[in-house]
C-alpha cells in the first residue's frame, strides 16, 4: 500500500514539474533593422541622451524591426507622446502654463496604436509622418511588444524625438534688465521686480504657444514649481513683448537657496534659452 502512495506521490509531483516547466517567462525582443533617419546623440531635457531622432513638420520617421518570441508573439503597440514637461527625466525647469485653444493652433503629434501579431517571428515596416503644423519640443516614442503569457520589456525601447515645426524654427530670446544681476537676496513677502522684453523673429504668438512664464527650484530638494506669473501671448503680440511685473515670495517658501527661473514659448512652441537667477531667501 505504501508502495502504491508513493508511486501516486511521485507521479503527481512529475505532473505539477511538467506543468511549471510549461510556464512561459521569457518577454520577446525587438531586433532593430534600420531607421529613418538615422538617430543620434542630442540634448533632452539639459540631459545627453544617446538615442534621438530629429525631424520636421511632414517628415516620415521609417523603422524596420523584427519582433521575436520562443513561444508565441501577441501583440505590438506604438506610442508618440508630446515630452513637453519632461516627465521621466527632470529638467530642473517647470513646464510652461497650457496655453487655449486659439484659431491655427498648432497639433501635439500623438500617436497610439496596437496591432495583433502571432508565430515565432513578425518583421513590422511602419511610417510615421510629422503633423504639418507640428507643435515643436521634445516627445517620447516607444515601441513595445508582448507575447502571449503577458510578457514584455517595457523598457528596452524608448527613445526621444526632437520635432521643429517648419513655419518657424527659431526660438525666442528673453533680455532682462531688471534684475540687473542674477544673484541676489529677498525676504518672504517682498516684490522681486522683473522688466525686459521677449523676442523673436516672427510672430510670438501665430500657433497659439506663445507664453512667458516664471518658476522657482529648492536649491536643497531640487523641487521645482510652477508659480501663478504667466502671461500668454493673444494675436496682439507680434515679434516683441515688453514685460514689467512684480513677483510676491511666497511666505511659504523654507529659508534657502534657490533659483528663479524665467522661460518663454513661441507661437509654435519653440522655447527660449532660460534666464536664471539664484536667489537667498529668509525670512
Amino acid at each position: 500500500m505504501k508502495n502504491l502512495l508513493f508511486i501516486a506521490l511521485i507521479s503527481v509531483l512529475q505532473l505539477v514539474s511538467c506543468r511549471v516547466a510549461e510556464v512561459d517567462l521569457m518577454p520577446p525582443t525587438i531586433e532593430e533593422v534600420s531607421y529613418t533617419p538615422a538617430p543620434s546623440e542630442d540634448e533632452i531635457c539639459a540631459s545627453q541622451e544617446p538615442v534621438v531622432f530629429n525631424l520636421k513638420s511632414n517628415e516620415e520617421l521609417i523603422f524596420d524591426v523584427v519582433f521575436n518570441d520562443d513561444v508565441a508573439l501577441s501583440q505590438y503597440k506604438i506610442d508618440i507622446h508630446n515630452n513637453f514637461d519632461c516627465h521621466g527625466h527632470g529638467g530642473g525647469v517647470a513646464p510652461s502654463p497650457s496655453a487655449p485653444d486659439v484659431q491655427n493652433q498648432t497639433t501635439d503629434w500623438s500617436v497610439l496604436d496596437v496591432q495583433d501579431i502571432s508565430g515565432l517571428s513578425e518583421p513590422i515596416k511602419r511610417v510615421l509622418t510629422v503633423p504639418d503644423n507640428v507643435t515643436a519640443g521634445n516627445y517620447h516614442f516607444h515601441i513595445q511588444v508582448l507575447d502571449e503569457a503577458g510578457n514584455d520589456s517595457p523598457f528596452a525601447n524608448n527613445y526621444s524625438l526632437k520635432i521643429k515645426n517648419t513655419r518657424d524654427d527659431v526660438p525666442p530670446t528673453i533680455n532682462v534688465q531688471v534684475p540687473s544681476t542674477n544673484s541676489f537676496s529677498v525676504t518672504k513677502g517682498s516684490a522681486v521686480r522683473f522688466v525686459g522684453q521677449v523676442t523673436d523673429n516672427s510672430s510670438l504668438s501665430n500657433g497659439g504657444n506663445g507664453i512667458l512664464y516664471l518658476s522657482n527650484t529648492d536649491l536643497s530638494s531640487g523641487n521645482t514649481l510652477s508659480t501663478n506669473t504667466y502671461f500668454q501671448f493673444d494675436e496682439t503680440v507680434n515679434d516683441t513683448f515688453d514685460f514689467d511685473f512684480e513677483y510676491i515670495v511666497p511666505q511659504t517658501l523654507v529659508d534657502g537657496s534657490y533659483r528663479f527661473s524665467l522661460g518663454a514659448n513661441d507661437g509654435v512652441r519653440n522655447v527660449a534659452p532660460f534666464v536664471f537667477f539664484d536667489v537667498e531667501v529668509s525670512n
